[in-house]
């Protein structure tokens, strides 16, 4: 795939998509007494493997990478993407590694046997690259998802991510995560630091995510500079940094500890 895919758009896919947000959910409570943030990269490009995990280990934090297997060694519009050898490196550097579909389709559009047979790929290649055999942690290529692929995917991962933008708080649905994109250079700041902000007004969980990290990034990427940015403004605020599964795990213990 050498051009971006454009996820249908209109009036009848935006109410398909509002309506699927109050569809089968799987409620968690993301405000207790914590302030709490994932960084995580979509696809993802080899960028995002070195100099996006470079960054976030210069603050002593790990990342979540969500990785397609039919993307391995290939090029975009992201630039190249991982090989055997990151993914091998990021598991032993513990970050986690987390899944899309094999060859990253619309879950919003595909059957739900053609989206099973893509996550069970998925699965099966990156546990001879180390991963674990049951990740944790989902992302829906696109931020596309229908209600029965929310069902069917709940059912294989502890958690789901969307492309929503907000920071998941009591009512959040652990099958459809809210996440905060951080794109462009240093003079687009403001968008993600606002989440920053907007977190330091009540507990929750906030879910940054992108996809190349470079000098001349894609629409989709951010350069390093501003990727920096966002972690000194996350560490200034005092927040507890970890991974989407170990940010899931953590708050679904509290919440069970109660």
């Amino acid at each position: 795939m050498n051009t971006p895919y454009t996820p249908s758009d209109g009036i009848i896919s935006a109410l398909k998509r509002r309506l699927t947000r109050f569809a089968a959910r799987k409620p968690i409570d993301c405000a207790q007494d914590r302030f709490v943030v994932s960084f995580s990269f979509d696809d993802f490009p080899r960028s995002a493997a070195t100099t996006g995990a470079k960054i976030l280990e210069n603050y002593g934090w790990r990342g979540t990478y969500y990785a397609s297997a039919g993307f391995e060694n290939t090029s975009n519009h992201l630039g190249d993407l991982f090989t055997p050898q990151d993914i091998s490196a990021l598991i032993a550097r513990g970050h986690e590694i987390g899944c899309h579909t094999e060859n990253h389709i619309d879950c919003a559009i595909n059957a739900p046997v053609v989206i099973e047979r893509e996550i069970r790929r998925n699965q099966k290649y990156l546990r001879t690259l180390g991963a674990p055999a049951c990740p944790a942690s989902f992302a829906f290529p696109y931020g596309e998802v229908s209600p029965r692929a929310k069902d069917l995917l709940g059912q294989h991962y502890a958690n789901l991510r969307g492309v929503r933008a907000g920071i998941n708080r009591r009512y959040a649905d652990a099958h459809q995560l809210n996440a905060v994109p951080i794109e462009g250079t240093l003079e687009d700041r403001d968008t993600a630091l606002s989440f920053v902000d907007g977190l330091k007004s009540g507990p929750g969980w906030l879910i940054f995510y992108t996809h190349d990290v470079r000098d001349t990034p894609s629409q989709w990427g951010c350069t390093p500079e501003l990727l920096n940015a966002v972690c000194a403004a996350v560490k200034e605020a005092g927040c507890d940094v970890q991974t989407v599964g170990d940010a899931f795990s953590s708050l679904t213990e509290v919440k069970q500890a109660a």
